[in-house]
């Protein structure tokens, strides 16, 4: 099931529609090295076919590179709408002590 983000660039509004597979495969290719690139597909692959060439316009330069700064800024908050609703992860402290208590427990 697609997430419907919108988000601004500028004075421009866009509607973006993420699904977990085309999330999975920015992620993906994140991992592989190419972060900006693999942000401007994320984009343009799910912003609505109407906006498409205008967000082009906008995250490109003139050499039609896509623009570092603004891609990544624009891809963080577009992760940041569509994670917002996943739990919170956090690594839990065990203490050394029962843990030593455990293990001359489990010896004897």
């Amino acid at each position: 099931m697609a997430q419907v983000i919108a988000l601004g660039v500028g004075t421009e509004a866009f509607e973006f529609k993420v699904t977990n597979g085309e999330y999975n495969k920015f992620v993906d290719r994140m991992a592989s090295g190419k972060s900006v690139q693999s942000a401007f597909n994320l984009l343009t692959a799910t912003v609505d076919i109407k906006q498409r060439a205008t967000l082009k316009d906008l995250l490109v330069d003139e050499e039609n590179q896509p623009q570092a700064k603004l891609v990544m800024d624009l891809v963080g908050e577009l992760t940041e709408a569509f994670t917002s609703d996943l739990p919170e992860v956090v690594k839990l402290q065990t203490s050394n002590s029962n843990s030593a208590d455990a293990m001359a427990t489990s010896n004897s």
